[in-house]
């Protein structure tokens, strides 16, 4: 089995890094309507599963981005694409890196912590007001940004799929 991408497939490693987290993310971005159903467990239940899998999105970036650079065999869009594609991609990166860092800044700022699984990562302490207004309203506003990167990732994919004819969506599943 070849684990890397090839110009005609993205490989396994790939294809599972990509709709893992775009499964993530969209639970994440959903995540005013269903955390409101965790409060019923308790409202540090609900903030412990939005960081826990925030701070899972965040490693998964992380290991994305490295096979990114040993693995170069992916497709190549057309040469008329490619800086459209560059940005798009860099606007997916960066929104996945500044969103879970912006939010560990808001909950440090908030005084409660970070937690990972129920397990500690950031211990509670003093309370930073402007630290958490801040990084709040910075969380919220780019992960409503991150919505249309997505809405462009999408309908980039459709349009090489069906538009230029380059079995995109093919290669990806």
């Amino acid at each position: 089995m070849n684990w890397l991408d090839t110009e005609r497939r993205y490989g396994p490693v790939s294809r599972a890094l990509h709709w893992s987290m775009a499964l993530l993310v969209l639970l994440m971005l959903g995540s005013d309507w269903w955390m409101e159903d965790f409060e019923a467990l308790g409202e540090a239940t609900a903030m412990d599963l939005h960081q826990s899998i925030g701070m899972a999105l965040l490693a998964l970036l992380a290991f994305r981005l490295a096979w990114r650079a040993v693995n170069r065999g992916r497709p190549a869009p057309p040469a008329h694409w490619r800086l459209a594609a560059r940005l798009g991609h860099l606007a997916l990166y960066a929104l996945l890196l500044i969103i879970p860092l912006s939010g560990l800044l808001a909950a440090w700022g908030s005084g409660e912590g970070v937690t990972l699984f129920g397990a500690p990562l950031i211990a509670a302490g003093t309370e930073i007001e402007w630290l958490e207004e801040a990084f709040e309203e910075t969380h919220e506003l780019l992960a409503n940004l991150l919505w249309f990167v997505i809405a462009g990732h999408v309908l980039a994919a459709l349009a090489h799929q069906w538009w230029l004819g380059e079995r995109s969506l093919q290669r990806m599943t």
